[in-house]
């Protein structure tokens, strides 16, 4: 929906028309550059429905229902999908959100696009609170409330009395949940996570050393535990203000130019890179089940990381156990786990050189050009690219928390030692 508005600059105080893009939202902030002075005028709005929803600009609205005043300048502004300022009717693509959409994917990749944005936000809304509350319970040991919810929220069927189970139960609620709201189309979690189990079952049922390093872990992992669910539970929590970072896993080379010269009008930067930062790091904390499982597979040892170093590490920094791992720089991290096949999306969605840019303390929203740069990187990314990796992330530390599960469920106190 498109609803045309009379604004006054409260810079340059000249009249304009603003044609702001208006969709169902918890809450949204989003920002228009006067067309007369390049002011950023910032805004906000909210409203499950039409009726009770409410738009506020940080400037003088004018005449109401009156006609609009003659000669005024006219912009375009849509905050849930990219637009094109300078449009002032419906007709050049940026100009209405449902034709922007179609013209660029077409109709088909338009309808799985769509399909999957709804479910997403169904899930988080509807959904979430629910798993939110299974894992609390589980996280607090509270094995008879777990048990309540999973029973009346999930239609589990059976008691799960023993510890691991419990985790089992929750872990998969967690993620059916979160591939829900990461989506089908470019989801590489159920590949990394078949991968991992496959390597981790083998060790296991083979080599002492193995188990015994995962209950070590497992053990102090409690703490990370809570650390990833919370972290997930924030992303949910914001997931309107970076969900439209789906789009950009349906477009291609030829989408993205058309979609260049558009502009995505959100003013949310703070919250969201605070978002890929915390998930970001807590992501690569995540990481060493996965070498652990490697090591073990190929060389009997989960401490073993033989000669198998990437181009990007150095001789001196080749880990020699695990906890020389951990130590790691994150980006030799993902080297080590990236180089396995079967895991490269980890690399590509934990990227460390887009890390740089949106982590630096430079970093930040040009209002001007809808660009994230920093001094590291003055040419930056489009703020809808910012929120496709920020999408990627959550991904990542989602397939990251079914990784971490195996060390909790190899830990609980249900499995006495040789078992």
């Amino acid at each position: 929906m498109i609803s045309r508005y009379n604004l006054k600059c409260p810079g340059c105080e000249d009249v304009f028309i603003a044609r702001l893009g208006v969709e169902p939202t918890r809450a949204t902030r989003f920002y228009l550059p006067c067309p007369h002075c390049r002011l950023p005028i910032r805004g906000a709005m909210s409203g499950s429905e039409l009726e009770n929803h409410r738009i506020n600009i940080e400037c003088e609205v004018l005449y109401g229902s009156d006609p609009e005043p003659p000669g005024a300048l006219i912009v375009t502004i849509n905050p849930f999908v990219p637009s094109l300022y300078e449009a002032n009717s419906f007709a050049p693509t940026g100009a209405f959100p449902t034709m922007t959409l179609i013209q660029i994917l077409g109709h088909d990749a338009f309808i799985e696009f769509e399909s999957e944005r709804h479910q997403a936000l169904d899930a988080g809304q509807s959904l979430w609170p629910k798993v939110r509350m299974l894992f609390q319970y589980y996280l607090q040991g509270n094995a008879q409330m777990f048990t309540r919810i999973a029973t009346q929220q999930f239609g589990l069927d059976w008691k799960p009395s023993k510890a691991h189970q419990r985790t089992s139960i929750a872990y998969q609620v967690l993620g059916t949940v979160a591939t829900t709201i990461a989506g089908s189309t470019g989801n590489s979690s159920a590949r990394v996570i078949a991968r991992f189990a496959k390597k981790h079952s083998a060790a296991m049922g083979r080599h002492q050393d193995h188990l015994l390093a995962f209950r070590q872990r497992g053990q102090s992992a409690a703490a990370l535990e809570r650390d990833v669910f919370t972290e997930l539970n924030r992303f949910v929590e914001q997931h309107e203000s970076w969900e439209m970072g789906l789009l950009v896993r349906f477009i291609g080379p030829q989408e993205q130019q058309a979609f260049d010269e558009l502009v995505l009008y959100r003013d949310e930067f703070s919250t969201i890179r605070d978002l890929y930062q915390q998930g970001f790091e807590l992501a690569c904390k995540c990481l060493w089940p996965l070498v652990a499982a490697q090591n073990t597979v190929k060389r009997n040892n989960p401490d073993d990381f033989g000669q198998d170093r990437p181009k990007i590490v150095p001789e001196n920094k080749h880990p020699k156990s695990l906890a020389k791992f951990d130590k790691l720089p994150n980006a030799y991290k993902l080297a080590y786990v990236s180089q396995v096949p079967g895991w490269e999306s980890l690399g590509e969605l934990l990227n460390s050189r887009h890390r740089n840019t949106i982590g630096h303390a430079t970093a930040h929203h040009d209002l001007q050009t809808g660009r994230v740069t920093s001094d590291v990187d003055p040419s930056g990314m489009t703020y809808l690219e910012f929120l496709g990796e920020t999408f990627g992330v959550f991904e990542a530390l989602s397939t990251l928390a079914q990784v971490l599960r195996a060390g909790r469920v190899a830990s609980s106190p249900d499995f006495g030692f040789g078992q």
